[in-house]
């Protein structure tokens, strides 16, 4: 019987080594747009489709958050480099992307935080865009039933408050572009004072709260363009100068304190030794990056009569290029910080068992090379979600996902992607190239393009380096649809030296699918033919295939084998390949001297 020496543990993705001197089990590049699934095969991943409308500009989409507010309503906000737009779904499920009535300067990337306000009783949505003030959005959104000369009154029955409309000072509403201040009735379903007559408005036509904005904070001339909340304190930075201001705990407004001893809940001023990038809240902290090289957290001291509180930052042990990248390019995930430093590694930063000091680990060395082969003019963005970190490069229309059960990463993901969000609960991106946004991993297409994939894997030499080896069989594994016509890639040698082969595997060959009957049902097939029943073991309705492919024997020293495809709804998913591979009786005559 012939043995076939089969790989069918896959350990991920890898970049750095020599691709003939790793174990076989690894992908390597060219790998692209394929993942380890939870069932530890490699598949090809799944596509993307348009949230919303298409795009209508080539303005990309620089800057998005993601809100879980504290009434339980979702608000996804997403800007391009002059406009700020928000995420609305009607009655019947369509999306739009909103216009929140502000202009930004152009090109500036948004940063966002909340903050708990108990004056309105509600979390608000703080942002700061490079300009000297602070703004603030409610997230307030309903649609018009009817209009006086001075009443607007919403549909439904919860009241404007309910609604997360703003109770107190000035406050504002917009409807289809127009602004109107108004003065009362939050508590009912009814806005009184209302400064613009709304009476010819459409029913059913959306309305929202207007973002607020407080000039000269946290101080006049102060270009902020970096927040973070830890405790309701509000930290705000501008990134060219070396001082990160904090708020008092009750009003983001206000940055004063007592001097020379500062008072439990006052603001603060904390000078860095360079200038901040970003502020990331981790547990009792605020951790700040500044400038390429430095890490630094926060330390509350409270006086043993506990009317004092003494507010400093403490500098931590870092290298050179051991800063964050950027604000976007840091993430938490569950009790450490993931961020892209300057050196293009990937690290995390947290505290280890039994050592009280945070510590920074690497996590990309295995894909050293995918990282620092890349150009980041574009600033990363960072998601942890489901137990994995996406990462994207959109000056390279990359996409890198690590996985954190498994410990491995996965091939680079072809996507034209900026930022990130996770709304509802799934993953969604915003574009690198126009203003759209697109469900991640949904159905079989790119937006109805092709999803151009290749898994290859490491050369493999059976563990002997020396010694010419011959096979004449290629076993291949896996689940296909109907439609995939893959190609299996033979490299006889490195780079394909003495030869390369090429085979197809067609999903709708029946002669090397096991597929599984979809419908058992007594007298739908003959009786013990099947399992009673409709319930079968298909994969995503996909079938099991099984080939054996036959070769002309060829001396090699070490090959490599890959699979790709490009069509249209591909569906191909790998568990296991290898070879009936022995050792050559040529007695290596071709490389001896």
């Amino acid at each position: 019987m012939k043995k076939f020496l089969l790989t069918s543990k896959f350990r991920g993705y890898s970049n750095k080594a020599d691709v003939t001197n790793i174990d076989p089990s690894f992908l390597v590049p060219p790998s692209q747009n394929v993942i380890i699934n939870d069932q530890e095969k490699i598949e090809v991943r799944e596509g993307y489709s348009l949230d919303g409308p298409a795009g209508s500009t080539n303005l990309p989409i620089v800057s998005s958050y993601d809100w879980i507010t504290s009434t339980g309503v979702e608000r996804n906000i997403r800007t391009n480099s002059t406009k700020m737009y928000y995420r609305y779904v009607d009655s019947a499920g369509a999306v739009t992307w909103r216009d929140i009535g502000i202009t930004l300067v152009s090109g500036v990337t948004v940063n966002f935080a909340e903050w708990w306000s108990s004056t309105e009783a509600l979390d608000e949505l703080l942002f700061v865009d490079k300009t000297a003030k602070i703004s603030m959005w409610s997230g307030g959104i309903t649609t018009f039933a009817s209009a006086t000369v001075n009443t607007v009154t919403k549909q439904g029955t919860t009241t404007w408050a309910e609604s997360r409309f703003l109770k107190a000072g000035t406050r504002t509403i917009i409807i289809g572009g127009v602004s109107a201040t108004y003065t009362g009735g939050e508590g009912t379903t009814t806005l009184t004072g209302v400064s613009v007559d709304f009476s010819a408005t459409a029913v059913g036509s959306v309305i929202h709260q207007a973002v607020r904005t407080t000039a000269d904070t946290p101080a006049a001339g102060i270009t902020t363009d970096i927040i973070g909340v830890l405790n309701n304190y509000v930290y705000v930075a501008d990134s060219s100068l070396r001082t990160v201001y904090v708020s008092k705990n009750t009003d983001y407004t206000s940055y004063i304190f007592t001097s020379p001893v500062r008072l439990p809940g006052e603001g603060a001023l904390l000078t860095l030794d360079a200038p901040p990038v970003a502020l990331v809240p981790q547990e009792e902290d605020m951790y700040i990056s500044a400038q390429k090289d430095q890490w630094y957290r926060t330390v509350f001291t409270l006086s043993a009569d506990l009317t004092k509180e003494d507010l400093k930052v403490k500098r931590l042990k870092s290298g050179p290029g051991q800063g964050a990248l950027s604000q976007s390019s840091v993430c938490q995930i569950k009790n450490a910080v993931l961020y892209i430093t300057n050196d293009k590694t990937v690290d995390t930063l947290g505290r280890i068992e039994n050592i009280n000091t945070p510590s920074s680990v690497p996590i990309s060395d295995i894909v050293k090379s995918e990282f620092q082969d890349y150009t980041y003019t574009i600033n990363p963005d960072t998601k942890y979600f489901k137990n994995k970190t996406y990462i994207t490069i959109p000056s390279e229309s990359r996409m890198m996902i690590y996985d954190h059960e498994k410990s491995l990463w996965n091939p680079p993901q072809i996507l034209p992607v900026q930022r990130l969000s996770i709304i509802g609960d799934s993953l969604y991106g915003h574009s690198s190239q126009t203003d759209e946004t697109y469900l991640l991993f949904d159905g079989t297409n790119d937006n109805t393009n092709p999803i151009d994939w290749k898994m290859y894997f490491a050369y493999n030499n059976f563990g002997v380096r020396s010694w010419a080896k011959e096979f004449n069989e290629q076993y291949s594994e896996g689940y296909i649809s109907t439609n995939t016509i893959a190609t299996m890639v033979l490299k006889y040698d490195f780079g394909g030296f003495t030869s390369i082969v090429n085979k197809t595997i067609d999903g709708s060959d029946p002669t090397i699918l096991f597929s599984t009957t979809t419908d058992n049902s007594l007298g739908k097939v003959p009786l013990g033919s099947q399992p009673l029943g409709s319930i079968t073991d298909s994969i995503d309705n996909l079938s099991k295939f099984r080939v054996i492919h036959t070769l002309a024997k060829q001396d090699n020293f070490e090959f490599q084998v890959g699979y790709e495809g490009s069509t249209t709804d591909d569906q191909f998913q790998l568990l296991a390949q290898g070879p009936n591979a022995l050792e050559s009786d040529q007695d290596n005559i071709q490389i001896k001297l």
